[in-house]
């Protein structure tokens, strides 16, 4: 079975593709689909997520891999520019990572790749006990408040959190808290940008570190004053920077930025 897969804009525009993160699905780059309406725009849903629900979510590798087939289903052989989130920014890192002739560029926001390893189990288990809330919807829209997710999606948010199944939570949520950098992300000679929010934890913004530093051709940015989902709470923002970075525009002069 094939990834649900959305496509907008200039068929023969750029490809850009976006991937969710966790929870969610490609609704949450509708605004992002508005401002790229000159670049073909790709928006899968990842397994487990969305309209890909009934596709088990296995690993960060396998999702990746997935992902690849179905962006080689819209675009052949060209090479995509890549957006993540969370968990799709993961992704964006393994694609980076292991199929890097496939990628022209690639902005990664709030990927962690430094592995959770003490609490971890604990809090698997809080998580698996707790999952039934999600079926609430006066606590779907707590959690859709926390992830910056506006009144007009909270419906959509839930109707997609009664399509995510216990295992693929449970999978999607082990695998995100034991993602480590891959030793051949240093070898990528994809252009990168990397984003993270001031607000954000901190093993979030050490991953930025991480990554510039094991590769020399990531720059890394510092969003002042962002939470975890700059892209939903700031969408015009967040087009702004991924926009700037694509035509090679700097990004210094937005005060919003240090660089890391």
């Amino acid at each position: 079975m094939d990834l649900f897969v959305r496509r907008t804009g200039e068929l023969r525009g750029p490809p850009l593709v976006f991937l969710h993160g966790g929870g969610v699905a490609g609704w949450m780059w509708d605004r992002q689909a508005e401002f790229f309406k000159d670049y073909h725009v790709i928006i899968p849903d990842l397994p487990g997520h969305g309209g890909s629900a009934e596709i088990p979510f296995i690993s960060i590798n396998d999702a990746a891999s997935k992902v690849l087939t179905a962006v080689r289903d819209a675009v052949g052989s060209e090479k995509v520019n890549l957006v993540g989130f969370s968990l799709g920014a993961q992704l964006v890192v393994e694609i980076m990572s292991r199929w890097p002739e496939k990628v022209e560029s690639a902005v990664i926001l709030s990927a962690m790749v430094r592995p959770m390893n003490a609490g971890k189990y604990f809090l698997l288990s809080l998580l698996k006990m707790s999952f039934g809330l999600s079926r609430i919807k006066w606590f779907s829209k707590w959690q859709a408040n926390s992830l910056c997710i506006s009144r007009e999606y909270w419906d959509q948010y839930y109707q997609d959190s009664l399509k995510l199944t216990r295992d693929n939570f449970m999978r999607v949520m082990e695998s995100n808290m034991s993602y480590i950098l891959p030793d051949s992300f240093a070898n990528s000679n994809i252009r990168t940008l990397i984003l993270a929010g001031t607000k954000e934890l901190g093993r979030m913004r050490a991953s930025v570190e991480d990554m510039v530093r094991a590769n020399r051709n990531c720059m890394g940015y510092m969003v002042s004053e962002a939470g975890h989902g700059l892209s939903l709470a700031e969408p015009d923002l967040f087009n702004e920077i991924v926009f700037n970075f694509l035509n090679n525009i700097h990004l210094h002069k937005n005060k919003r930025l240090e660089r890391v």
